[in-house]
């Protein structure tokens, strides 16, 4: 009921489809909604498998590719943005924030002129230009890494930024050389007891024996390579669970290279690749193990999700994240990234012994701490003092 809700919040995303941002953006969502709040989401275009519930979810095109050219496609979204945003205001009122997910919404809100747009910073700028500039060397190495740092600074110069860690907020602005309006860091918002509820829901398709997990989409990022390599020589017996799908024909391609290497190294029927899973948390909580091998993350949801559901994790010390995730006696389980027998080694050890924990560990990351930041971040920069919220959940 528009009168009601104490803020109105819009959370951009490209799609619902997949990954950890979509689903960071729905927690977002419910978690504004149970404390009082409307919160709207804004999708790119129309490609939808996550269950937004009641979320009322605002469809910008059916597709983004509305016209070849890139810089007038680009135009024609932001067009797009604004009008679908000026419709929901027309029956409600006006939005007092948005909360951008993703890199194209980042640019598109600019162009569209939305106000109070606070950006996650929650990918790698710094990991991105460099895969860009790539082995070039000399001139070409610096005009590469000129156009593109000029771009991202064209983007997010003078923009609030949420980065989702603290390695993420000093990479910004020291390698990157980013001036934003403000910088924060705010750890993304996890719900303890929904995680926990669903992954209680039935699974049955999951393997009869104990497991090893990673949950993440095929991409060289995310880096199943390293895994399979490191499963290898950890001589373990559990047999491993790639839970994730492919969102692009790159990813498909990647798949397509893990799957041959999974014959070339002898793990027919040891690797167990189901697809993609709305409800991944069963999966999680039933594993023995869960275990990252990711290039660079921004805040790794599912380690921190692995850790909710009580299951011992294992990771590499990628860019940025891990180590704000796995502190204290837990750090010992953080390996070098790309490195095979470190990450066995750690394999062999958690299954092990892995010391206890408790939601002391993780308690900087509940849904309450990070959306009580924000509406005081928002309030801090807007001069907007908001009311106590109507309930807590």
């Amino acid at each position: 009921m528009p009168g009601a809700a104490e803020m109105r919040i819009g959370l951009l995303i490209d799609s619902l489809v997949g990954g950890g941002a979509e689903r960071m953006a729905l927690n977002f969502a419910e978690k504004f909604r149970d404390l009082g709040h409307e919160a709207h989401l804004f999708i790119l275009r129309n490609d939808i498998q996550h269950d937004a519930g009641d979320i009322p979810v605002h469809i910008v095109t059916e597709t983004d590719q509305l016209v070849a050219w890139r810089p007038l496609n680009k135009w024609l979204l932001a067009q797009a943005l604004r009008r679908a945003v000026a419709r929901v205001e027309a029956g409600s009122g006006p939005f007092d924030f948005f909360i951008s997910n993703a890199e194209d919404m980042d640019r598109l809100s600019r162009m569209a002129g939305l106000p109070w747009v606070l950006i996650r910073y929650r990918n790698s700028l710094r990991e991105y230009i460099a895969a860009k500039v790539g082995t070039t060397t000399g001139l070409k190495r610096r005009v590469r890494s000129w156009r593109w740092t000029r771009k991202f600074r064209g983007i997010y110069g003078g923009r609030h930024i949420v980065a989702i860690s603290k390695e993420m907020a000093r990479e910004l602005t020291e390698d990157c050389g980013i001036r934003p309006a403000s910088m924060t860091t705010i750890y993304n918002p996890f719900n303890f007891e929904r995680i926990r509820a669903l992954a209680d829901e039935p699974a049955p398709d999951l393997p009869n024996e104990p497991y090893i997990i990673y949950v993440a989409r095929f991409c060289a990022r995310k880096d199943q390579e390293t895994l399979l390599r490191a499963y290898v020589q950890a001589g373990v017996t559990q047999p491993l669970v790639l839970l994730g799908g492919t969102t692009s024909p790159h990813e498909e391609a990647y798949k397509a290279h893990i799957e041959r290497l999974i014959g070339e190294l002898g793990l027919t029927g040891k690797v167990i690749i189901p697809g993609f899973r709305t409800n991944p948390y069963p999966w999680i909580k039933h594993a023995a193990l869960f275990a990252m091998s990711s290039r660079s993350e921004g805040l790794p949801l599912v380690l921190v999700e692995a850790l909710v559901l009580g299951v011992p994790v294992v990771s590499t010390d990628c860019p940025t994240g891990p180590d704000e995730i796995l502190v204290g006696e837990f750090a010992r389980f953080l390996s070098p990234v790309g490195d095979p027998a470190a990450l066995a080694a750690n394999i062999r050890q958690a299954l092990l012994a892995y010391p206890a924990s408790d939601d002391s560990l993780i308690a900087k990351f509940s849904d309450d701490v990070a959306i009580d930041h924000y509406l005081t971040h928002f309030a801090t920069l807007s001069g907007k003092e908001p009311s106590p919220a109507a309930h807590r959940s």
